[in-house]
């Protein structure tokens, strides 16, 4: 592992932090596309769960009053089916063809985060929990990606944003720490992986801080719709980069 994968991940990791932690969301979206530019895809998103597991932790606990038990519950179950089908095509697909998958993830995700404070979704009942759940988990194990579709699910059954939040965390957290332990008995989870993670973790601690500093003085919306613009661009470069490399 060269000092340019080391540097990257560090500093990537630490926008990745600030960004989860001043928004509520988009660890892995920044984490992964940013990182394969310097680092295999695979080893990326592997390294993306791991620190991204870590993150989970603190937030959770901050928010751990507001929980909808049932809520996550479902969502965990459905996620629990999934992870197992994301780990078989985190294994199996050629490295080219999950960075265009890794690249439309984040475009898909950043279009929808962006507009959906102005659609109205309907409600989503029954064994929908379970159906996002599933995506979420497969999308997780694969891409490091598996908030998205439960963000979607989320906002069209909750009403207040505190309980959103707490339910997203509380169904995250666990959600990632099975597909830890499914990445490692796979064998995803190399030395070098963990050394990245391990070097990293530091930045994610004050990622988390300075995100929290940050949302008395930044705008929240301007931060995110320039974090997502800049996710978008670097997705496209990534899957122009990777579908040349396919034909």
């Amino acid at each position: 592992m060269s000092n340019l994968v080391l540097t990257g991940a560090i500093v990537i990791a630490l926008v990745a932090a600030t960004c989860q932690s001043l928004t509520a969301f988009g660890f892995a979206l920044v984490m992964v596309p940013l990182l394969s530019l310097a680092w295999e895809v695979k080893p990326a998103v592997v390294t993306s769960t791991l620190l991204g597991t870590v993150i989970l932790l603190p937030l959770t606990l901050e928010v751990r009053e507001h929980v909808r038990p049932a809520r996550a519950a479902r969502l965990l179950a459905g996620s629990l089916l999934g992870i197992p089908a994301g780990v078989v095509l985190l294994d199996r697909i050629d490295p080219e063809a999950l960075k265009v998958l890794v690249g439309a993830v984040v475009i898909v995700a950043s279009l929808l985060l962006y507009t959906l404070p102005q659609v109205s979704w309907p409600e989503a009942r029954g064994a929908t929990s379970l159906v996002v759940g599933m995506i979420s988990g497969m999308l997780r194990a694969s891409t490091s990606m598996g908030g998205p579709p439960a963000v979607l699910y989320l906002l069209s059954t909750e009403r207040e944003m505190e309980g959103f939040r707490a339910t997203l965390l509380a169904f995250s957290l666990p959600a990632s720490v099975v597909t830890v332990v499914a990445l490692a008995v796979a064998g995803q989870v190399t030395g070098e992986i963990v050394r990245a993670s391990a070097i990293a973790l530091p930045a994610v601690a004050v990622g988390l801080i300075l995100g929290r500093w940050m949302r008395a003085w930044i705008d929240e919306e301007v931060f995110r719709t320039v974090v997502l613009a800049v996710l978008i661009l670097t997705s496209v470069a990534i899957i122009v980069s990777a579908s040349g490399r396919l034909m």
